[in-house]
């Protein structure tokens, strides 16, 4: 696991060419840099230093630069040794005749099958054993269509001299990030907007992001002109000129009319052989790897196939080997919460019989931490739940541990929200027979769920999980200059006509959804402010079975009602039902029959207590001035009227306003004005 940094000068062709030339050694001085290139290579160096400190969280353990003669094109890397303890692994990456330098950011799990591939079709040398150097080897076999061949999660850079060409990538669902912005006619690509600073970027508010929520939902973000690497993409830069964002995969579904002919128990156990596997390849590593455990399904599943592969002997635990006693982390609220679910967890460590090390968060930890972790994100997130796993993810760094494998993204592809359950029930599943759901019973479920809605859902996509905070931000009057900012529209309309034909053709209305929320919330929100960005702040990589590219391609080919199961003695629809069963031989009954219950902090604190007094600290007048885009009116009264009322969707908007004063004053971010509009 790595922080990256990059810069590209871009220039016109024919400058291009003659600056190639510089880079394969053209025109050299006696010390061998370009005699028009040596201050410029000097320069970029020093930048790279200081934007790879910015992100030094990222990789403390070793760092590298490469820079080209002429000064164009510099890559830098700060590294976290997962595999490869030695220096073998510190990056950059160059090939034998140093015409291809790669820095990459994750984990490749097949590395072992990709190294095979080389050797018996190369002489590639490989320089020692980290996964991440496959990428190198792979590219110079393959050039851009290697990127079919990884199963992990990653981002990368790669500059090619011989074809003159930047390449720049980001795993399937985006569990790493990518950012990329030009200044002053340089293409900048980090890991973090904070390391794109000491490259020459300066933030500015994207206030019509902030307004329609494109940063949730685009390759947009909340600051203008800087712009992610969407998941499953790669940018390239070719001839230090021409940019260009390519899709190399993306989620499909079958035909909803289609019948599917495989039986129920040949269908879990495609699904439970899919993820045992992602399981066994996550627990890989040359150091020791945990487990975070909370009181649901999803992580349990994974902490129980880690035991099951411990005990058949058919994976050794990170570097502590097979007889190793798995080691399993959990995060408890103060009793009496309502989200505490550690006393679930307590139970399912007691029946695998692992180590289990839990950390409970108070209030006035949530307060203690609440800066550092909106600084982490970058972004904002809309309850506390991004304080809290920046909290845990400190306490793993304390346990002893770099590794930990969770539960993410589930519930995202397996249907496991509730607002998933309109979708579902909004039209017939003609694939597969579900017992009692006739199309009555189905229309009355649908008023059911549907009357619960905080906004009705499109033909694309349940209302976004956030919608009732941001619904209640109070912009100022001059920012409707930028036009109508529906975040429901902007949610729908992401989707491209050749998807949106799918969706109204041929994919059933559950999957469009699903569609939907995979590729935005899952990357823009979720692995974001409760992935990796709050893991990375304490130097913990985090590693995520549910995102393996192959259990996600399956579960997409299931039926719908496999998905959501209507229970017709019951009376109840049971979300992620085919993973329940394939769960079932590593689970407790106690988390077999319990309904799910999303990740989430407390979110109503009382008045005078540590967060009342930090959001009174924050967003004061001049504070929120600075901003530029809010009503100070509005705002003024917001902090005691949340919590004097305990009003969960206000206090979720002060925490929203306090988490964008921090990154303001942290970035040094100007004010927005009315000046900023663009007519």
């Amino acid at each position: 696991m790595c922080g990256i940094a990059a810069a590209v000068t871009l220039v016109g062709r024919q400058e291009a060419q003659a600056s190639a030339h510089h880079a394969h050694g053209g025109a050299q001085a006696s010390n061998g840099t370009s005699t028009n290139g040596h201050d410029s290579r000097k320069k970029l160096d020093l930048e790279l230093i200081e934007s790879l400190k910015a992100i030094h969280h990222r990789g403390p353990d070793s760092s590298g630069r490469w820079v080209s003669d002429n000064g164009h094109v510099g890559l830098g890397n700060t590294r976290l040794q997962i595999n490869d303890l030695t220096p073998t692994g510190d990056q950059p990456f160059q090939n034998s005749t140093k015409t291809i330098t790669a820095v990459v950011n994750g984990e490749i799990y097949n590395h072992e099958t990709l190294r095979k591939e080389v050797l018996e079709r190369t002489n590639y040398k490989f320089r020692g054993r980290s996964d991440c150097e496959s990428v190198l080897a792979l590219y110079e076999l393959y050039g851009t269509s290697f990127l079919s061949k990884l199963n992990g999660e990653y981002a990368l850079c790669i500059y090619d001299s011989r074809r003159q060409i930047v390449v720049a990538a980001r795993d399937r669902s985006g569990v790493k990030p990518l950012f990329w912005t030009i200044v002053d006619g340089r293409l900048l690509i980090a890991s973090e907007a904070k390391a794109l600073m000491p490259l020459g970027w300066k933030p500015e508010w994207d206030v019509r992001s902030l307004r329609d929520a494109g940063w949730n939902t685009e390759d947009r973000t909340i600051f203008r002109g800087l712009k992610k690497i969407p998941p499953g993409s790669y940018l390239t830069c070719t001839a230090f000129d021409h940019i260009a964002i390519k899709r190399y995969w993306d989620l499909d579904f079958p035909d909803k009319n289609v019948i599917e002919h495989r039986s129920e128990e040949e269908i879990v156990i495609g699904l439970r052989t899919r993820l045992i596997e992602a399981v066994r390849i996550r627990l890989q590593a040359d150091v020791p790897v945990g487990i975070y455990l909370s009181g649901g399904i999803d992580s349990s599943v994974i902490a129980g196939i880690a035991k099951h592969l411990l005990e058949t002997g058919q994976v050794r635990l990170g570097s502590e080997g097979a007889s190793h006693k798995l080691i399993c982390l959990g995060l408890g609220f103060e009793e009496g919460s309502g989200f505490d679910e550690s006393e679930i967890a307590d139970r399912t460590a007691d029946s695998l019989g692992v180590k289990f090390h839990k950390i409970v968060v108070n209030e006035e930890d949530l307060a203690a931490d609440f800066e550092e972790a909106a600084w982490a994100s970058e972004q904002h997130y809309f309850d506390l739940g991004f304080v809290a796993k920046h909290t845990l993810s400190r306490f793993t760094r304390d346990v002893g541990l770099k590794v930990v494998l969770n539960g993410q993204g589930a519930d995202e592809f397996l249907g496991g929200y509730s607002s998933y359950l309109a979708d579902f029930l909004s039209e017939s599943d003609h694939s597969w027979v579900q017992k009692g759901l006739n199309k009555a019973k189905r229309l009355q479920k649908l008023g059911e769920v549907e009357s619960t809605l905080h906004k009705p859902r499109t033909m694309y996509s349940p209302a976004p999980a956030y919608a009732q905070v941001h619904d209640r931000i109070p912009f100022s009057t001059w920012t409707e200059g930028y036009g109508e900012s529906d975040a429901q529209v902007t949610l729908d309309e992401i989707v491209d006509e050749r998807i949106r034909e799918l969706m109204r053709t041929k994919w059933h209305p559950l999957n469009s959804a699903l569609y939907t929320w995979y590729k935005c919330h899952l990357p823009n929100l979720l692995l974001t402010c409760i992935g990796d960005r709050t893991e990375m702040s304490s130097s913990i990589e985090g590693r995520t079975p549910f995102l393996d590219h192959h259990v996600v391609e399956y579960v997409n080919t299931l039926p719908p009602s496999l998905k959501i199961r209507y229970n017709s003695k019951t009376d109840q629809l049971v979300e992620k039902y085919v993973l329940r069963e394939a769960s079932k031989p590593f689970i407790t009954d106690e988390l077999y029959l319990r309904k799910k219950h999303p990740y989430s902090s407390p979110v109503v604190h009382p008045v005078d207590g540590p967060l009342f007094r930090l959001m009174s600290r924050l967003i004061t007048p001049a504070n929120v001035e600075a901003l530029g885009f809010l009503d100070w009116a509005q705002v003024g009264s917001m902090v005691e009227s949340a919590f004097e009322k305990q009003d969960k969707i206000l206090m979720g908007v002060v925490f929203v306003v306090a988490q964008w004063i921090v990154l303001s004053q942290r970035l040094q971010v100007p004010k927005a004005s009315e000046l900023d509009l663009v007519f």
